[in-house]
């Protein structure tokens, strides 16, 4: 009997965490689907040209950015635990995952993606693990310091990468430092529609903000931008664009799931890309609990972002985390639950 009762508290746990999309839907207040809505808009005209510029750093076909934010974004949500944090391709994750591939196959070849493919489904198994051991706890060990120090790095980092695209440089992929230096060195080759058009997008969210707070500034502002493209066709004046985008569902990879060879060349990096994109999403949502009092479950959030990187390596993606900058977005854009 004393076993029977263990194993039938164990799967109430188990349930407890996998039930999460009911939870969350018959708990939604109608008042919130107007600023989720928005935010959702917002986050998801930011994170089309964001997925592909992250996959390319993995040095992978830029659809696998695509599909792995569109299913990591959806299961993150449903699953994970944080009102705002959103769950998709990420900078950090993306160098960790061509740092640890690179190390097994060859770039550009059908191995190397297929193995982004399976170390996504064993970063989710590890993760998914973690959280229906509740091990959360472990994140309650990161002092607030931390946090903080974390929420500062990736902002300074986020947009210090983000200055060759504003101003139309060719940067080389190096540390913080080199970029600085590099983007210094290469002032006098600015492209000026490219930088008008980048300064005036930030120009153009600062002023709608001051006007109204509640008004969708971010989502406004890139529609504006891409209008001017259009009519002006700066595209043909050097200005890059996103381009033709995949015209389909995001479809099944076949994995070697029973290549253990091949398993057991990836376990190394899987682990450590496993372990980082739970310390990473840990710190990006107590960063916006601290901010909205939400108490935060950390099992509940492993199990979602476990299963987002499981659904992920299906679905033709590749290991997937929290996003700060676009975390950011989806809470200054106003959104209030998962469903944004």
């Amino acid at each position: 009997m004393r076993s029977l009762f263990k194993r039938a508290s164990m799967f109430g746990g188990v349930w407890q965490y996998l039930r999460q999309p009911v939870r969350l839907a018959r708990e939604y207040d109608r008042r919130n689907l107007q600023p989720d809505l928005m935010a959702g808009l917002t986050v998801a005209v930011i994170l089309l040209p964001q997925a592909i510029a992250f996959t390319l750093i993995a040095e992978l076909p830029p659809e696998m950015g695509m599909y792995a934010g569109i299913i990591g974004a959806i299961i993150g949500a449903l699953w994970g635990a944080s009102n705002q944090t959103h769950t998709g391709p990420a900078n950090a994750i993306s160098l960790l995952v061509f740092s640890a591939l690179s190390a097994v196959a060859t770039p550009n070849t059908a191995e190397f993606i297929i193995g982004a493919g399976l170390m996504a489904v064993m970063v989710g198994v590890f993760q998914l693990a973690m959280g229906l051991a509740r091990l959360g706890i472990l994140v309650n060990f990161v002092s607030h310091s931390v946090v903080v120090g974390f929420a500062t790095g990736a902002g300074l980092l986020i947009a210090i990468k983000q200055v060759g695209p504003l101003l139309g440089l060719s940067l080389p992929n190096a540390d913080v430092i080199a970029t600085l230096l590099e983007s210094a060195r290469q002032l006098s080759r600015t492209h000026a529609a490219t930088a008008a058009l980048g300064v005036g997008t930030i120009v153009l969210v600062m002023i709608l903000r001051r006007l109204n707070r509640r008004f969708p500034d971010a989502l406004a502002a890139m529609v504006a931008a891409s209008a001017l493209v259009y009519f002006l066709k700066l595209d043909q004046q050097g200005v890059a664009t996103i381009g033709a985008l995949p015209a389909s569902l995001p479809p099944l990879a076949r994995l070697p799931l029973f290549d253990l060879d091949f398993i057991a060349r990836l376990s190394t990096g899987a682990l450590a890309v496993g372990a980082i994109g739970l310390v990473e999403t840990a710190a990006i949502a107590r960063s916006f609990a601290t901010q909205t009092g939400q108490r935060l479950d950390s099992n509940q959030e492993f199990v979602g972002q476990g299963l987002a990187n499981i659904a992920v390596g299906f679905f033709s993606g590749y290991p997937v985390a929290a996003s700060f900058s676009r975390s950011a977005i989806n809470y200054g854009a106003g959104a209030r639950t998962p469903a944004s």
